[in-house]
């Protein structure tokens, strides 16, 4: 009785919103020559900074099977390259995408911000991120050992609280899932990115009241880069 108690107020502090997102996919994203999981990080970095005003430390699972008992790594999606991009789109739409300075340079920052991530997840899959690599040093700490100042330091700790945890799982056959925030301020944000079309499960707890919210700005995001895309090509031909 305790664990099903247990279960039940577990699973009722939650709210899970799914993002169905139609408009466009991956066919789209690599015609514009974008790295689609790169491309729908960056549309999940707009999103949670427009939702909280900052970016905030994101998590993105990488695969290391390369290496003998290999697992995963840390890909961080917030970058100085991200924060650029995020802030040049505004924590609300500016609308100035007709203004062609405006929208080239949105561009070039938004593609500076996909290459810094998929630079950063190429060295996480071989064996070159920061996160495993600290773990593993802490525990090789003897038992009452002291670990080195770094370890104790804020800014270090702050570069670990995961408040955007984040995996791409894309299979045809695969249509959704998903898991929980790892912070109690955080959100679980799943996705997957299909030729046609991207799907997203959102899960925070029920008393912030983001999940339907971070929804709804991904749908924004996705729809706006496609907008500086697109008005940024030159017309098509009719002959």
């Amino acid at each position: 009785m305790t664990a099903k108690q247990d279960y039940t107020e577990f699973t009722n502090a939650h709210d899970i919103e799914v993002q169905s997102f139609q408009a466009y996919g991956s066919d789209f994203m690599k015609k514009a020559g974008f790295s689609p999981d790169a491309y729908v990080q960056m549309a999940m970095q707009l999103a949670t900074y427009r939702l909280w005003g900052k970016q905030a430390g994101t998590y993105e699972a990488t695969q290391t099977r390369t290496f003998l008992h290999g697992r995963t790594e840390t890909t961080r999606t917030v970058s100085t390259a991200s924060a650029a991009f995020c802030e040049a789109m505004g924590v609300v739409p500016k609308y100035d995408e007709h203004v062609d300075s405006i929208r080239k340079k949105k561009i070039e920052l938004l593609h500076e911000a996909v290459t810094a991530h998929v630079k950063y997840m190429g060295k996480a899959a071989s064996g070159q991120g920061v996160d495993r690599h600290f773990l593993g040093l802490s525990l090789c700490a003897a038992e009452g050992e002291k670990l080195p100042a770094l370890y104790s330091d804020p800014v270090f700790a702050r570069s670990k609280r995961w408040r955007v945890s984040t995996s791409n799982l894309t299979h045809p056959l695969f249509v959704n899932w998903g898991y929980g925030e790892v912070y109690p301020d955080g959100l679980g944000l799943s996705y997957s990115v299909h030729p046609r079309f991207c799907m997203f499960s959102c899960t925070t707890l029920k008393e912030t009241g983001w999940s339907t919210k971070a929804c709804q700005l991904l749908e924004e995001a996705l729809l706006e880069m496609r907008a500086l895309v697109e008005m940024d090509q030159p017309p098509r031909s009719k002959l």
